[in-house]
């Protein structure tokens, strides 16, 4: 069996939000949206979000946004999420690439609603429970680092911290992720992502 520390994940790019990478600016409607990109600016997935914006004084039906990608695992992943107007709605599965996105049962009403789709802050870097064995800092963080699972926050490491390794060898559970708003160069080693057909 391989250890925890068989697995890394390196991180260049902030984990900000991106409200816009997979879908820009466009019309609601019902059928196929182009995909700007097909992953998140980072390595690693993340939730996808919805964001619409109305048009015309009057919200439309919006219905129901259909993303399909795959999971960290490279498993075939569907998930559909409902649009509410001038708010953000986030999803809860784990997208390493978005292959399509689909919208169905919108109805105009007065001018035609927007929306973009886009990813959530942080990157998840393992989307099952497993080991956390250590977070390599290769320059100085110009940020904070936020290392959590489903738990909760695992270590925040401090702005400024030193170059260097920092062990932890701790099980985590339900997923791992890293969240940053600079462009540090962090290297997480973990277990990888089990399958979601896989069994004990």
């Amino acid at each position: 069996m391989a250890d925890s520390y068989s697995n890394y994940t390196n991180l260049a790019a902030t984990t900000a939000a991106v409200t816009n990478r997979f879908v820009t600016t466009t019309d609601h409607k019902v059928g196929a949206y182009t995909v700007a990109n097909a992953s998140p600016v980072w390595t690693g997935g993340c939730h996808v979000t919805v964001t619409s914006t109305q048009v015309g004084g009057v919200d439309d039906t919006l219905g129901t946004v259909v993303v399909v990608g795959t999971d960290l695992a490279g498993a075939a992943l569907t998930e559909t999420l409902t649009p509410a107007n001038g708010s953000t709605v986030e999803g809860t599965a784990i997208f390493r690439t978005v292959i399509s996105v689909t919208g169905a049962g919108w109805v105009i009403n007065t001018g035609n609603d927007t929306l973009v789709v886009g990813c959530a802050a942080g990157s998840y870097v393992s989307g099952s429970g497993g080991i956390l064995g250590a977070v390599i800092v290769g320059t100085t963080a110009a940020a904070t680092i936020v290392i959590s699972d489903s738990q909760g926050t695992i270590a925040t490491l401090k702005s400024s911290i030193a170059e260097g390794t920092y062990p932890f060898s701790l099980a985590y559970s339900g997923y791992l992720k890293v969240a940053t708003t600079s462009t540090n160069n962090v290297t997480v080693t973990h277990t990888g992502t089990i399958p979601r057909f896989a069994t004990a």
